[in-house]
């Protein structure tokens, strides 16, 4: 790149605006959905070792999720396709927690599934639009 001559941003900003909404969902569908499975454990039959497996899996996912956000965050702010790419790979276990959640669950309310489906499409989007700009982020990389 010549002195003086300016360089062009790849960062997305559409990407930035999902992971933004998507976190703060995050927040809302991580207490909603603990609520859900306080009255379920208290009102509905469940086998006691499901149950637990089921809890594990939404504390796994206050794990897994936060995670993922900050990862696909500081790669798209630094244009780096290494956080990015890691953030992408941490997205297959976020959505396969969301589909057992609408799918696989001893039981599934209406709520819960409407929950998991808003959560299937923020992170469906924000895995279309992180490859979409970890391709950007390549290709550049390689013209240089």
């Amino acid at each position: 790149m010549a002195p003086g001559q300016a360089r062009q941003v790849l960062t997305s900003l559409t990407l930035e605006i999902l992971f933004y909404f998507g976190k703060l969902y995050d927040y809302f569908y991580w207490i909603l959905t603990l609520l859900i499975f306080i009255y379920k454990g208290s009102k509905l039959p469940y086998p006691k070792h499901v149950f637990g497996l089921e809890l594990a899996f939404l504390f796994m996912f206050l794990i897994v999720e936060p995670t993922r956000i900050f990862l696909g965050s500081k790669g798209n702010k630094t244009e780096q396709a290494g956080p990015l790419g890691w953030s992408l790979a941490l997205a297959a276990p976020i959505l396969s927690m969301h589909f057992y959640f609408i799918l696989g669950q001893t039981y599934v309310l209406r709520i819960e599934q409407f929950l998991n489906g808003v959560g299937v499409g923020f992170a469906g989007l924000q895995v279309l639009m992180g490859l979409l700009t970890t391709a950007a982020f390549m290709n550049a990389s390689q013209r240089l």
